[in-house]
């Protein structure tokens, strides 16, 4: 037999109120004062007891459509990325357990105004929006004035007064610092594009951070590897340049994983080994980084957690859990393989 399935009437008990009182919440009716700790009693009793209201009557009640959106800027590849496919997967898997219909948009690279805004938000036919990587401030200000709620998720331009998520990525470059210099390395230097992003540049701000707390000396011509794009092809190039030339260098710290594969590439076709010669650190730790060969050491971040947590984020403004704007932070971690090693002279 079928297990029962639960009632408006097991929620209340659970939760220590009346009916009436869960049928606001889940309702969230605008003529009812309910108080933070009672209305995530009552969410977390109906979530403990899989209680789902009739989705056609509830959404005529509360003039809800129980949709939520994620956002790319047109000819970004967040999708496919190695690292934001798996924010995304972490974010649908969220929305589906919170009882959440996911849509997809793209919005063109540069805003004209409301004519240009995403179609379901156009038809308010979403409750709430996520961006990830690239956005547009005006955008963003025209969505909220619509009464939809935005998460953030590791973009740029910054945008003031919106919940947000982003990465640890000073201390991510503190860390691959820290880990060559503690090994023992005096050439180091960090592989960048010319044209960093925010989040690049906040890495070589933290690399470089720790050679000043360290009063270790830091230039621009020593300790910075320029490349064109942050690609396997351009980390390639830059890598194969330097190694021809003649400067030294025993420890490299890659801006991304896809920039360190290249690097790894270049150096054993130079005829480095690695780490025998040379250590390279990456950032990201995607799939790729455990089937490089070397396994290449890296700062991580939890890639499926920061999806999860920024959709948690915002079904809790759209169903009102907590309307404060809150700017989180996800931790990194050194993830250390067989890509770095003391350097030579230290064996």
């Amino acid at each position: 037999m079928p297990s029962r399935r639960a009632t408006i009437r097991d929620v209340a008990e659970l939760a220590r109120v009346s009916t009436a009182t869960v049928s606001f919440v889940l309702n969230e009716n605008p003529n009812e004062s309910i108080s933070a700790a009672v209305r995530r009693r009552v969410l977390d009793a109906a979530r403990s007891v899989a209680y789902h209201p009739n989705a056609a009557a509830s959404g005529l009640a509360r003039q809800r459509v129980h949709n939520v959106g994620i956002v790319f800027s047109e000819g970004d590849d967040a999708i496919t990325n190695q690292f934001y496919s798996f924010v995304v997967q972490g974010a649908m898997k969220e929305a589906i357990e919170q009882n959440y219909n996911l849509l997809f948009s793209y919005v063109a690279k540069r805003y004209g105004g409301p004519q240009d805004l995403p179609k379901f938000v156009r038809e308010k036919n979403a409750e709430g929006v996520l961006f990830m990587r690239r956005v547009q401030p005006r955008m963003i200000r025209d969505i909220r004035e619509r009464g939809l709620k935005v998460v953030l998720v590791d973009t740029f331009p910054a945008v003031r007064g919106v919940n947000s998520l982003r990465i640890d990525d000073a201390r991510g470059g503190a860390l691959a610092a820290e880990h060559l210099l503690d090994l023992g390395h005096s050439q180091v230097a960090m592989l960048c594009p010319r044209h960093a992003a925010p989040s690049v540049a906040e890495r070589a701000r933290g690399f470089r951070s720790v050679f000043v707390d360290r009063k270790l000396p830091f230039s621009q011509r020593a300790n910075c590897v320029a490349a064109e794009a942050l690609t396997y092809e351009a980390g390639y190039a830059a890598v194969a340049r330097v190694l021809k030339s003649a400067r030294r260098l025993t420890g490299l710290f890659c801006a991304n994983d896809e920039m360190a594969a290249g690097a790894l590439r270049a150096a054993r076709e130079a005829g480095y080994r690695v780490p025998g010669d040379l250590s390279v650190v990456g950032f990201d730790d995607v799939v790729m980084s455990n089937y490089t060969d070397p396994p290449l050491t890296t700062v991580g971040v939890g890639k499926e957690h920061m999806g999860r947590r920024a959709m948690a984020r915002l079904v809790e403004l759209v169903e009102r859990v907590d309307d404060h704007v809150r700017v989180e932070v996800a931790r990194v971690e050194l993830i250390v393989r067989g890509s770095t090693a003391r350097p030579p002279r230290n064996r």
